[in-house]
């Protein structure tokens, strides 16, 4: 693979844990309001169109009442009436307007967040090495992306609005108490600007803290979810494991808590001094104008629309505190979210070679790979496949096999050395055209929520039923006893739960139709009943005509349908060979087929049940 900006899995980690500075902060605010008004362009318009009447309003209403009593205190009746009336109208208005503006905040929110959710699913997406994608830190980022996108935009839109409406109210008002006194707008702004840092820096902290303690968060949830999760409900019941999860999950939020407690307790302290400083200049400004007023030199209606200014201010200058708190943390998701569209857009894929050839042969060339722990899971693997080949990979758990073919797949990158297409680099081929030839089922495949036929063909379309069939009869999977395409399957959503062994048949049946020159068995019989699994063997050459074919099994004695062998011993290829070849060199892999004879026949034996009882190991 070739790419554009070319980042290590190191740099992609450090690019979505990078923290934001103001300045930064600042200049994402444009993609933040884009992201908000994108979705419904009209409707977001009538919505700021509101709002700006929204906070017009009181500053009208403050106006014209200082108007109104003055009128009523000089006993002048020229339009005393309309002015009652104007007063009342601009009053009752902002309430009335509320229900509108907030069915459209609702419908706003929800289009975002499913923008918003898109972003993250799309650039995760786009990420195709899983080296990077089984981070913890990406974990983390992911966890809490995925998370806060349901309520993080609509926070975002709450605090620019707040801070929009705030900041007309505040400003009508200043220029009211200007009027009446030049200093008393600049007596309440200056404690507000401290103010506001200490409780931006107090919420980042927190925000921060969340993120940076994702994985107890992941924790605090997983021990929730495993209480709730329906196919681990029977170990659960059966071993009585409801109290160990329920310590787990208290002791789990309990640390948690502690942690965040003291960021807490620093969030309260912060704006303690200014919110002291600020009731200060409030009660200078009251006894100030009380003097003024008994001297003469302030009019009743200039000192009621002072104290309604000044509450109102008030009210307003909080609102735009907070909500500035609350739009930099919004702000740092928005960060996180277009670090991680960098870390996919870093991945922008220009391959040399744009369609896959027809396999004729494929060579790992001296291949290695480590995960992040820099332990090498596989070491120098020098491998031949030609077409038609059916490789079988042997070898105990843990020596690499399931690895090797990952890397086959384009799961993850190799570490070290190369995988080649008739001597092409499989990294320089477009990496979807590659997996179009290739069709797998793996240990861990998934049990999706979904139809019998959408689990098989991954479309609910009636017109692939041939193709769908064929499938399911080569699989022995076919439909029956009240199990047909058109089932839901997975109790927790209402439909039928499937054996093991016919989850198993199930996803051999999706690899059979995913078709492809190069099909993959990783363990594709660990939970089929022993005389399945012998017809599906015996049918190996049949499941596998007129493809490439490798198998991973720890079953050596289905190992004779194989034209090759390779033993894998702690990530190293030992041994490769026809079965027989491997047989009569009595090295790995006669040992592992003659253990595992020795196995069978003494499980076989009859009468011998009391004796094995006695030998089995004490634990």
């Amino acid at each position: 693979m070739l790419y554009a900006k070319g980042y290590s899995d190191r740099e992609l980690i450090i690019i979505m844990n990078a923290r934001v500075n103001m300045q930064n902060k600042l200049l994402l605010l444009p993609s933040a309001i884009l992201l908000l008004l994108r979705a419904t362009p009209k409707l977001s318009i009538l919505f700021l169109a509101l709002i700006i009447l929204q906070g017009l309003l009181p500053t009208a209403n403050v106006a014209i009442g200082m108007y109104l009593v003055d009128g009523i205190a000089e006993k002048t009746d020229t339009g005393l009436v309309f002015l009652a009336l104007l007063w009342g109208i601009t009053l009752v208005a902002p309430a009335m307007l509320t229900p509108v503006v907030n069915v459209l905040q609702n419908i706003l929110n929800t289009r975002s967040t499913w923008l918003t959710q898109q972003k993250i699913i799309n650039a995760a997406c786009e990420i195709d090495d899983l080296k990077y994608m089984e981070s913890a830190d990406i974990h983390n980022n992911l966890e809490m992306l995925s998370q806060q996108a349901g309520y993080q935009p609509l926070n975002l839109l709450v605090g620019l609005v707040t801070i929009f409406r705030s900041a007309l109210t505040a400003l009508g008002l200043a220029l009211v108490l200007f009027s009446v006194v030049w200093w008393l707008p600049l007596a309440f702004l200056l404690p507000m600007l401290p103010m506001t840092r200490s409780v931006a820096r107090a919420n980042m902290l927190l925000f921060n803290k969340l993120f940076n303690n994702g994985i107890h968060i992941r924790k605090v949830n997983y021990f929730v979810s495993a209480l709730l999760d329906v196919k681990l409900l029977k170990e659960i019941r059966l071993f009585n494991l409801s109290p160990f999860f329920k310590a787990k999950h208290a002791a789990s939020t309990h640390a948690l808590e502690q942690e965040l407690n003291q960021v807490r307790r620093r969030a309260l302290a912060g704006p303690l001094l200014w919110n002291l400083l600020y009731l200060g200049c409030v009660l200078a400004a009251i006894l100030w104008f009380v003097k003024h007023l008994a001297a003469g030199s302030v009019s009743v209606g200039g000192l009621l629309g002072t104290l309604q200014s000044i509450a109102i201010f008030n009210v307003s200058c909080q609102g735009i505190i907070y909500a500035l708190a609350s739009a930099g943390e919004c702000l740092e998701f928005v960060a996180r979210l277009q670090a991680l569209e960098t870390a996919a857009a870093g991945q922008i894929k220009t391959f040399r070679i744009a369609t896959a050839p027809d396999i004729q042969e494929i060579r790992f060339e001296n291949v290695s790979f480590a995960y992040h722990t820099g332990e090498p899971v596989l070491e120098n693997i020098n491998l031949r496949l030609r077409a038609g080949d059916r490789l079988a990979l042997v070898g105990e758990n843990g020596a690499g096999k399931s690895t090797l073919i990952k890397l086959l797949c384009r799961l993850y990158s190799p570490t070290s050395g190369r995988i080649t297409c008739n001597g092409i680099d499989i990294a320089d081929i477009d990496i979807q055209r590659w997996r179009e030839q290739l069709s797998a089922i793996f240990q861990d495949f998934g049990h999706y929520a979904l139809t019998v036929r959408e689990n098989v063909a991954f479309s609910d379309s009636a017109e692939a039923d041939e193709a769908f069939y064929q499938a399911c009869r080569r699989a022995k999977f076919l439909p029956g006893a009240g199990i047909q395409p058109e089932t839901q399957l997975d109790k927790a959503y209402d439909g039928t739960e499937l054996s093991g062994g016919q989850w198993q048949r199930l996803a051999l049946a999706r690899a059979l139709y995913a078709g492809g020159q190069l099909i993959i068995f990783d363990e594709p019989t660990s939970a089929l009943d022993p005389r399945v699994e012998a017809e599906l063997f015996a049918q190996f050459n049949n499941l596998a005509q007129g493809k490439t074919a490798v198998i991973v099994t720890h079953r050596l004695g289905v190992v004779k349908h194989a034209t090759r062998v390779a033993v894998l011993k702690a990530g190293k290829i030992v041994e490769q060979g026809t079965p027989a070849e491997l047989e009569q060199l009595v090295g790995e892999y006669y040992a592992l087929l003659t253990l595992q004879r020795e196995q069978y026949n003494r499980d076989e034996r009859p009468g011998d049940e009391e004796e094995q009882r006695h030998a089995a190991p004490d634990f």
